[in-house]
């Protein structure tokens, strides 16, 4: 909430500065910018206390680090037309919405308790809960004006199905799979130890950055030591691929990660499919079909993966885990199959 506050503030101070004329002009201006100011403090004072970062001190004498990395290309040029080949705006989402209410129901058909079988491993219990949170998160608001969580929504869960699917490929080898879960506890081990170092050094005590990583008592800790020689975790791109190496087009799913981030990044393609004009009227709050069908394809692929296999890991292969994840993959895919006559990526 104090981002979430600070952010809207400053984006808010921004266009004033930069657009002025949209500003409407029955609202006196500075009487609302001094009340919108007076209730951000009100909120990061109230936030503050909870989390107790504090107020932050730039870094003395440290240049911070840039790291730049080459992406490959995925997209083609040979696939733009021109404007004047362009099809009416016909694209129709009726049919995706139908699919994945159908793949909602099934979601909530079946459950499973993730200690019913013994201690379960933390990643387990992690892509299953947050699964059902994520998606829930979608199915609540696509049709209305919090379209745009939607889609932060449906990167999350397609980021982490493809990490998760990356983490247990191969179950059968056992030692494959101890390996990449310490490459993966690793990772998260790693950047833990950077962000407390970074908070500790910004000006932010070491008890209150710690608190901030602190599990609950219900959770069993592994080693806090990282394993020497530690080999980071693959790129997105690496683990969207395996990903999805079943579809005919193997390369689309970092092409969609790319395009959902777009609207995450507030980038002028993210923009333009985040805004409608009809009639001549600007509706902000509006989401193109293409994006929409996207994201609700997204969403249902990457929950799929992620509940059936974490409830197969939680349940150690039950035949109803078996079912559910066959049934999850199936509706997901009736639901690819109608997005992608909007979206056109595979």
């Amino acid at each position: 909430m104090h981002v979430a506050a600070v952010g809207v503030t400053v984006t808010l101070l921004g266009v004033c500065a930069a657009v002025p004329e949209c500003w409407p002009p029955e609202v006196e201006q500075a009487g609302f910018l001094g009340t919108l100011m007076r209730l951000t403090e009100d909120v990061v004072a109230a936030a503050s206390a909870v989390h107790g970062l504090g107020d932050p001190k730039p870094p003395v004498g440290v240049r911070p680090k840039v790291r730049v990395q080459a992406r490959k290309r995925r997209l083609r040029p040979e696939a733009l037309v021109a404007r004047r080949d362009l099809l009416p705006d016909i694209a129709h989402v009726g049919p995706i919405v139908a699919a994945v209410r159908e793949y909602n129901d099934f979601v909530s058909s079946w459950a499973t308790d993730p200690r019913a079988h013994g201690d379960p491993k933390l990643a387990s219990v992690l892509a299953y809960a947050g699964a059902h949170s994520t998606f829930a998160t979608v199915v609540s608001t696509f049709e209305d004006h919090a379209a745009v969580t939607t889609v932060f929504a449906a990167r999350m869960l397609l980021e982490e199905a493809a990490r998760f699917t990356w983490l247990a490929q191969d179950l059968e080898d056992e030692d494959a799979f101890v390996q990449r879960s310490t490459r993966y506890f690793d990772e998260f081990r790693a950047r833990k130890k950077k962000t407390i170092a970074l908070f500790a050094g910004n000006g932010v005590t070491l008890a209150a950055a710690t608190r901030l990583f602190r599990l609950p008592d219900s959770v069993v800790e592994g080693p806090e030591t990282l394993s020497k020689g530690r080999q980071p975790l693959p790129s997105i791109d690496e683990m969207l691929l395996l990903m999805g190496a079943p579809y005919p087009e193997p390369g689309w799913l970092p092409v969609a990660y790319s395009l959902l981030s777009q609207v995450t990044h507030s980038t002028p393609i993210g923009l333009v499919h985040m805004a409608r004009y009809r009639g001549g009227t600007l509706s902000a709050h509006d989401i193109s079909p293409e994006m929409l069908a996207l994201a609700l394809d997204a969403a249902c692929l990457g929950s799929a993966r992620l509940l059936g296999m974490s409830a197969l890991l939680l349940t150690q292969g039950s035949n109803e885990a078996r079912q559910y994840a066959l049934g999850l993959e199936e509706r997901a895919l009736a639901v690819h199959d109608r997005a992608r006559l909007v979206h056109w990526l595979d």
